[in-house]
């Protein structure tokens, strides 16, 4: 590797690891469960309504499949650093609250090893938890009540490696390891005579495995389809409980205790993507993917689990022409719409979303620069407690470079 591969390979390292890698969501639902889900997709996947599972990945690191690594140019290894913004406003029968946050969202990498060979590496902030919550809990055998706050932070990530093979021109498997690890903090305190507050900190350490395919068929030089499919396994997460109580900040007892696995898992998961091609301008995909939280248990909240169903669109125009006289004629517009029915309950309320979606690829020599914009609804239901709104910008920049590359002598 040489001196300038080196710097390059340094500098995306050293923006990941002095960053914070808990995503912040700012969201009362992100109480539930393990915390909310971030998006840490490139933001090419993003706009096109978060599909990617039959998206073919030339330039860039599609996450959403890791048979896609087989479509890696000539330039063998790609860099990919992704950061996000988000405005959330947040509204109930009590008023609205407006939150701004940012973060790094994701760091990969991919190296062609052999010809039809291909590992990637990545690091991604699965979850977070970051919220504050006043409200107020009933005294027992009186009508008064006793002012409680909720407060929680931190939050799930995860290493992972992954290995594709080309077995054809056409038809491409991909596998990932994932080592999820993280801790969830949460805080209530409540006043009464005296302050009472407790404190509970779960650490979370377990793998899961995800395999990928993708299929390519051309049919005439005006139509390319391709099909994908993915299957993410259920992951049993080992749990570390510790809870402190701590009476008008004076006296604090501490006890440690073990969940059983069963109790804290990631839910199985499979789905399948179609990608369309017409006439080397227009490509449209279609996602779809399920998550059995149904068969989920979290003995931490008490929200109630349900099977969940993901379906996004996208609409990608590419440029007309294969030479540029200047760069705004190389620009790649997308459009995307994502549907996410939720996956838990709250007092008997399904909590879904829906986003809008838009997005730019920007080509820079050997830098690809994706950027997009989303406007997303948290709680489409009538009767639902919070909703949430929010305006998300989000920004990836893959690096393509050669490594290894033979020099020759004339």
């Amino acid at each position: 590797m040489n001196k300038k591969n080196k710097t390059t390979a340094g500098i995306l390292f050293s923006c990941i690891f002095t960053s914070v890698m808990y995503a912040q969501n700012s969201s009362p639902y992100s109480y539930f469960g393990i915390g909310g889900f971030n998006n840490v997709d490139d933001a090419r996947n993003i706009a096109l309504g978060n599909t990617g599972i039959a998206l073919e990945a030339p330039d860039y690191i599609n996450s959403k499949n890791q048979a896609s690594m087989t479509d890696l140019s000539s330039r063998n290894v790609v860099f990919n650093v992704s950061g996000i913004l988000k405005y959330n406003t947040i509204s109930s029968n009590l008023g609205s609250d407006n939150r701004l946050n940012s973060n790094f969202t994701n760091f990969s990498a991919v190296l062609r090893i052999s010809r039809k060979a291909f590992i990637g590496i990545s690091m991604q902030p699965t979850t977070s938890s970051d919220y504050k919550i006043s409200s107020t809990i009933p005294i027992e055998g009186t009508v008064s009540e006793y002012p409680v706050t909720y407060e929680g932070s931190g939050g799930l990530s995860k290493w992972g490696i992954s290995l594709a093979y080309k077995i054809n021109d056409n038809w491409s498997l991909g596998g990932k390891v994932n080592n999820n690890f993280g801790t969830i903090y949460r805080k209530e305190t409540i006043s009464t005579t005296t302050e009472v507050e407790i404190n509970r900190s779960v650490r979370y350490t377990g793998f899961s495995y995800n395999l990928g395919t993708q299929y390519k068929k051309e049919f005439g030089d005006n139509f390319k389809l391709t099909l994908g499919g993915i299957v993410n396994f259920g992951s049993k997460l080992v749990s570390k409980r510790e809870v402190s109580y701590t009476e008008d900040k004076d006296y604090t007892n501490t006890v440690t205790s073990g969940l059983s696995s069963r109790d804290s898992s990631l839910p199985f998961e499979m789905g399948a993507g179609v990608g369309i091609l017409a006439k080397e301008k227009y490509r449209m995909t279609f996602d779809f993917r399920q998550s059995n939280w149904d068969k989920v248990k979290n003995t931490e909240t008490s929200e109630q689990y349900y099977r969940q169903n993901v379906y996004g669109l996208g609409l990608e125009i590419l440029p007309a022409k294969k030479r540029f006289e200047k760069l705004s004629e190389a620009f790649v517009y997308r459009f995307g719409v994502n549907y996410d029915t939720g996956y838990y309950k709250i007092n008997k309320v399904k909590i879904d979303k829906l986003e809008f979606t838009a997005g730019l690829g920007i080509p820079l020599n050997r830098v690809n620069l994706n950027v997009s914009y989303g406007y997303g609804i948290h709680g489409l239901q009538q009767n639902v407690s919070i909703k949430e709104n929010y305006h998300m910008l989000s920004i990836s920049m893959n690096v393509l470079d050669t490594w290894f590359k033979k020099k020759y002598i004339d």
